[in-house]
């Protein structure tokens, strides 16, 4: 057999995503996956479910099919009726009514999100971005060498952002902050006054807002959602979204980003130039998806969401309820939206290094994957998924329970305490 060892090839595997690659969610997805043993018991959460969705999205989807609309290549920017029909949706709450033209189609959140850095980003710019937070914000900002700067919450008022950490954060350098609303892993959203009081901060500094709304439809709370580019009059706004959450259907891979443009702000600093330039180099969502766009935001019934919010909310007021019985853990609110539970890790009665430590460890012994609170950017918490049904949940925390206690340290207790009573 020849050898090929002593040839110089000229070429070798880029290392320009490796950091950013580390710190994305999938990649510790994987690896707490890979711990677990498919012959023991059932993997929790299961991963590769069926994921039921809205029968008028499977039909809308299907006449997209048999009518042949999504056959052919879309434009870069969306396919029109496509761009149309979210700009239609998302103005049933707008005041400044948005335009076929402010709305660009994007394969999912994720390319929304690297639509919104990479279109904004200059040299020693820095972004905004909430701790803990969605991985794909830092890891996007990461691969583009943008200065990430951390902005903190108001635990004690229900995960409010704090702004004056927004205030110490910002320079004369920062050109956005991001937000996410409804907010991925804490499980709250915003009420009007706050999101207000953020678009007059925004301004005061000079910086748009980025609004992260995946998890818009996943509201269970006693108040309604409220978005950010209502306050577009106030601030320049870019508004992200996907039917990925709220229909339950990931895999569609269908987002949009949407610009919100205070009197010609996003024109006169080539911001619209620049996304299409950026979505004229890049993937596009599948047309026949974005073809039955219309039907799938027009024809959903209330009653699909009411349904699936009732579900989830069902299972937070379970799995919060649980938690008593496991001291080492404390969730400091009972979420209102979203799909998760968020709770600190009390290591002083754990024998228990970190986050990491704590994860990995109950992938291997119990088959049950929590995410490390490092993967959103904060250290020694962890998020737990609720989206199963009840009896998978109540094993989920069966497994959670003896894992705590076999490593509890003898002697030592847990006596943290939320405002709810929990733990």
């Amino acid at each position: 057999m020849t050898s090929h060892k002593s040839i110089d090839w000229q070429f070798s595997g880029s290392e320009a995503a490796k950091e950013a690659a580390a710190a994305s969610l999938g990649s510790y997805t994987s690896a707490l996956y890979a711990r677990c043993d498919p012959l023991g018991k059932p993997i929790l959460p299961p991963r590769n479910k069926s994921l039921e969705t809205s029968n008028t999205a499977e039909k809308a989807v299907v006449k997209a099919v048999l009518c042949g609309t999504g056959n052919a290549y879309a434009p870069s920017i969306g396919l029109p009726v496509a761009k149309s029909a979210v700009a239609k949706y998302l103005n049933r709450n707008l005041p400044e009514k948005l335009t076929a033209d402010d709305v660009f189609m994007t394969v999912g959140c994720k390319q929304a999100i690297e639509l919104a850095v990479d279109i904004l980003a200059k040299p020693k710019a820095n972004v905004l971005l909430p701790s803990p937070g969605f991985p794909w914000d830092v890891v996007r900002a990461i691969y583009k060498n943008l200065e990430v700067r951390n902005y903190d919450f108001l635990r004690q008022k229900n995960y409010e952002i704090d702004f004056e950490s927004v205030r110490a954060a910002a320079d004369e350098n920062t050109f956005a902050i991001f937000i996410i609303n409804p907010h991925n892993p804490n499980g709250n959203y915003y009420t009007e006054a706050h999101l207000k009081q953020l678009a007059e901060l925004a301004r005061e500094l000079g910086i748009m807002v980025v609004s992260d709304e995946v998890f818009r439809w996943t509201v269970f709370g006693s108040n309604p959602f409220v978005p950010m580019g209502k306050f577009s009059s106030i601030v320049p706004v870019v508004t992200l979204g996907s039917i990925s959450k709220g229909w339950d259907v990931p895999g569609w891979r269908t987002g949009w980003v949407a610009l919100h443009d205070l009197g010609g702000v996003f024109k006169s600093t080539k911001v619209l130039n620049a996304a299409k330039e950026f979505l004229e180099i890049n993937s596009k969502p599948a047309t026949v998806i974005q073809a039955a766009i219309p039907d799938i935001l027009e024809k959903t019934p209330k009653e699909f969401f009411d349904k699936r919010g009732s579900f989830l909310k069902d299972k937070v007021d379970f799995a919060y309820s649980k938690l008593k019985d496991i001291p080492c853990l404390t969730c400091y609110m009972k979420p209102e939206a979203c799909t998760f539970l968020w709770t600190e890790l009390n290591l002083s009665c754990l024998d228990i290094e970190d986050d990491e430590d704590f994860c990995e460890k109950l992938a291997t012994e119990e088959n049950l994957v929590l995410l490390p609170g490092i993967a959103f950017s904060l250290k020694n918490w962890a998020r737990h998924s609720i989206d199963m049904d009840t009896p998978t949940l109540e094993d989920a925390f069966e497994r959670l329970k003896s894992f705590c206690e076999r490593h509890s340290i003898k002697g030592e207790s847990a006596s943290l305490t939320n405002g709810n009573g929990v733990n």
